[in-house]
């Protein structure tokens, strides 16, 4: 061709390439013409594909340029850079580390501080409640049979005699000896007895004739397992103290051999039963003492001494 007729086609074929694009966009099937175009719009295409991607990741910077994407968690860190978190203080340059605090701790792994408190309160209840309310007890001997056996299980209250009155007789109360009657208590050997109040201060006792005798009355007691077979002189009780016996009288290492009792050492009332089931449920109420007083009086009702000859 000639240079002039060159002139006038060149704009068009400047302008072909972007018309090709223009219409393979219109038509995705159609490929360009020539390999030139064809060229020419993949560029153009890919151009256009990570400008979106760069808008959509990071438009906030308004550049167009694409940041590298975040390394995976799993990652290790970078060398020669400092992590910082905004959830934790940062590190005071002494080397110190938040896994070096952990590992620095003496609570073991396995045990929950929350299971921790809740046994030390469990355990702090019922302490309280035993040092101030009520305490079980077990029997270990036959001193105080027929109303107690051997392995039973008894509930001693200590309110009443808090709040309410003092010992009484006929009252079955535990406590610990005076000093020097049986071992001393230490604290894995609680030395606990038990045993009925027959007298309270000021009164006398006497025990002759197979009776119990207080302020000069025989008493009939429907709780013991036998007749006393020994004698003891007439005494009176003390103030501030208290004459226990078992009711295995026969059997009883009580205050016809040791004396009176103090009420400071005194520590409950038993008040309950419930070992074995069969024995479940409270104690005979034998505090009221006029049904224990022999009908006619205590001499007249203690045998006749023979009368002497000569």
């Amino acid at each position: 061709m000639t240079p002039p007729v060159l002139a006038l086609l060149a704009p068009a074929c400047s302008l072909q390439p972007f018309r090709a694009a223009q219409q393979q966009r219109r038509e995705p099937g159609r490929r360009p013409a020539c390999r030139t175009q064809r060229l020419r719009v993949q560029a153009m295409q890919s151009g256009k594909g990570s400008t979106r991607q760069q808008d959509g990741e990071g438009a906030a910077s308004g550049l167009g340029a694409s940041s590298p994407p975040p390394p995976p968690t799993s990652a290790p860190p970078l060398v020669g850079t400092t992590a910082t978190s905004d959830d934790g203080p940062s590190s005071s340059g002494n080397g110190a580390s938040p896994a070096g605090e952990e590992g620095s701790s003496s609570w073991p792994s396995w045990l929950s501080k929350s299971d921790v408190e809740t046994v030390a309160i469990a355990v702090a209840i019922s302490y309280a409640i035993r040092l101030v309310i009520a305490e079980p007890r077990f029997i270990p001997s036959l001193s105080m049979y027929p109303t107690f056996d051997v392995g039973d299980r008894l509930v001693a209250e200590k309110i009443t005699y808090r709040f309410s009155r003092e010992p009484s007789t006929g009252d079955v109360v535990i406590f610990r000896p005076a000093r020097g009657v049986g071992r001393d208590s230490s604290f894995l050997d609680d030395n606990v007895f038990i045993k009925r109040i027959v007298a309270v201060a000021g009164d006398t006792v006497e025990v002759r004739g197979g009776r119990l005798i207080v302020n000069g009355q025989a008493r009939e007691e429907p709780y013991i397992n036998e007749a006393p077979k020994y004698e003891l002189p007439r005494l009176t009780v003390p103030n501030g103290c208290v004459f226990v016996m078992g009711d295995n009288r026969n059997n009883s290492y009580d205050s016809h051999i040791w004396g009176p009792l103090p009420v400071e050492n005194i520590i409950g009332r038993a008040c309950w039963k419930y070992w074995p089931l069969q024995k479940w449920g409270g104690l005979d109420d034998w505090t009221d003492v006029s049904k224990l007083v022999v009908e006619g009086g205590g001499a007249a009702a203690l045998p006749a001494a023979p009368p002497l000859t000569g």
